[in-house]
């Protein structure tokens, strides 16, 4: 038996990146799947991608930092499979500025998308996932929560709350059966990845200072899917309130 056979997985940010390969991951597990992005466009194709190879598969377009929105549609995936087991939640934004120079705007639309987003999805999956007698929540985080990076404060600083808020939810609803860890994923060849830039008039040479190899190496979306894939099965029952770190040995 495939060790998501007979269980739903609700993945954020599933058009693209880390999320579209954890819903391939974990579809060639045997899990039902609920996919939502804010791009439908891409969504769908992944949608349709995975339905054509025999996975039940639904998908709907959200707005993460919407929280009536978000509701609403996690709302109607879980019916429409029957229930969610195990969430894996992904979507988010990079946004490079030198501190300085950064406006409320571009700090906000960072906090809302990557924290308040977290929180939204989190909130409205877990009355369907305190409804199983065990139940898998897998944050994705970032190396950056703790790792020294230019130009990502506002970044940074989601993806360090998003660590901290899901050691909370660890030690809330333990006892309720729900596992709740993150992944800390580090130079991976993702759209998002690639929208790190040196801003006009910052010093790039700052970027070399970070990298212990000559080459800088990039982690494939499809390594992280396999942590994904771990914490958000039975295989990890034992592990709890903690993080995995995928980044090929940068940190």
């Amino acid at each position: 038996m495939k060790r998501f056979e007979r269980r739903n997985v609700l993945i954020t940010g599933a058009a693209s990146g880390i999320g579209r390969a954890a819903a391939f991951r974990i579809a060639s597990e045997g899990g039902s799947l609920a996919l939502l992005d804010r791009d439908w466009n891409k969504l769908s194709e992944t949608v349709d991608e995975l339905s054509s190879c025999g996975v039940r598969v639904v998908g709907e377009a959200c707005d993460v930092s919407d929280f009536t929105q978000t509701r609403e549609v996690i709302d109607k995936l879980a019916e429409r499979l029957g229930g969610i087991h195990s969430l894996s939640h992904n979507a988010g934004i990079l946004r490079c500025y030198r501190t300085h120079e950064m406006l409320p705007s571009d700090w906000d639309e960072i906090i809302s998308i990557n924290l308040t987003g977290t929180f939204n999805v989190n909130r409205h999956a877990l009355p369907h996932l305190l409804k199983n007698k065990v139940s898998y929540l897998v944050n994705t985080s970032s190396i950056a929560s703790y790792y020294r990076h230019p130009w990502t404060s506002a970044y940074s600083a989601t993806k360090g709350a998003i660590v901290s808020f899901t050691r909370s939810l660890f030690i809330e609803y333990f006892q309720e059966g729900l596992r709740a860890n993150c992944v800390l994923p580090g130079g991976i060849d993702t759209p998002l990845a690639r929208a790190y830039k040196v801003p006009e008039g910052a010093n790039p040479e700052l970027i070399q200072s970070l990298v212990p190899f000559k080459e800088p190496v990039m982690v494939s979306p499809e390594s992280v899917a396999g942590a994904i894939a771990f914490l958000a099965s039975d295989d990890a029952y034992h592990i709890n309130g903690t993080e995995i770190t995928v980044d090929g040995g940068k940190v």
